[in-house]
């Protein structure tokens, strides 16, 4: 059951609502503003042509995942500068491959999370028309999302980086444990996660058909994600500028909470299944 006396509506500057400080006086007046914000958003579905949502790594961390930015994500331990660009990852592949053995094994095993599952409900609803996902570790589709779009990738796949061959992750983890740098059977290339790395621009057709749904969208969801890496964090403030409505599930503060019509802080893993609910009980 949702405890909803940890969930807050703070509706930005540009709604109509007015703005709640962070003390909430009583009990229940938290309980009855979180039901406000659930409500509010299933009706902003509900009534909406296209719904698209747009996740980032605060989604994941309910299924483990540890997000990169922030106090203790996974930037404070490493220098992506050094295991995680392009520029490195060419010069000396190796410091790469060991911070992807640290870590690969928890994308390999992680399981989709209520939240990942509850935008799965929604598109089978005919209630959200895309996912647009800054996430590499695959969940939404295994939680049943069938539209998505992977503006950076998917480490769920390799790639040759000499003959762009390409390979599930899962059928050459043997290798991966055993060699310093995996090569290709074909070319004998240097494998790469099929993700991409500081330095590396995005896929241009993922990114080109991310553009077009936003701009097409009048309701943008956005999950668990800072928007501090462009050109993804540009894409709210052209959804808005399409004309869309923005709403913000996210357990954190960002920076772009001023550009949303509704601003709700919780787990997104409770959030968005009652959120569904709500849609489901609703004329």
């Amino acid at each position: 059951m949702i405890a909803y006396d940890k969930l807050f509506l703070m509706p930005t500057s540009g709604c109509k609502s007015t703005k709640y400080s962070a003390a909430i006086p009583t009990r229940a007046r938290c309980r009855l503003e979180a039901y406000s914000a659930i409500m509010s958003i299933a009706h902003e579905i509900k009534h909406a042509r296209r719904v698209v949502a747009l996740t980032g790594a605060g989604i994941s961390a309910e299924s483990g995942l540890g997000t990169f930015r922030g106090k203790d994500g996974l930037w404070s331990k490493y220098d992506p500068a050094v295991v995680a660009s392009i520029e490195s990852f060419t010069r000396d592949p190796r410091k790469f491959w060991e911070f992807a053995r640290e870590i690969g094994w928890i994308f390999l095993t992680a399981k989709p999370n209520a939240a990942h599952i509850a935008l799965a409900e929604l598109e089978t609803m005919k209630r959200l028309d895309y996912v647009i996902t800054q996430n590499v570790d695959g969940l939404h589709q295994r939680a049943g999302s069938k539209r998505v779009i992977e503006i950076h990738g998917n480490a769920g796949r390799v790639i040759c980086t000499r003959c762009l061959a390409e390979c599930a992750t899962e059928k050459i983890v043997d290798r991966i444990a055993r060699e310093d740098v995996p090569s290709c059977d074909r070319c004998g290339g240097s494998l790469k996660p099929d993700v991409i790395l500081f330095g590396e621009p995005l896929p241009k057709r993922a990114f080109d058909l991310a553009l077009k749904k936003v701009k097409s969208a009048d309701l943008l969801i956005a999950v668990g994600t800072s928007l501090e890496v462009y050109p993804a964090a540009s894409l709210p403030e052209i959804a808005k500028k399409s004309g869309a409505r923005i709403i913000s599930i996210d357990s954190e503060r960002t920076g772009w909470d001023d550009l949303c019509d509704y601003k709700v802080s919780g787990p997104a893993g409770e959030i968005l299944p009652r959120i569904v609910q709500a849609i489901r009980i609703t004329f």
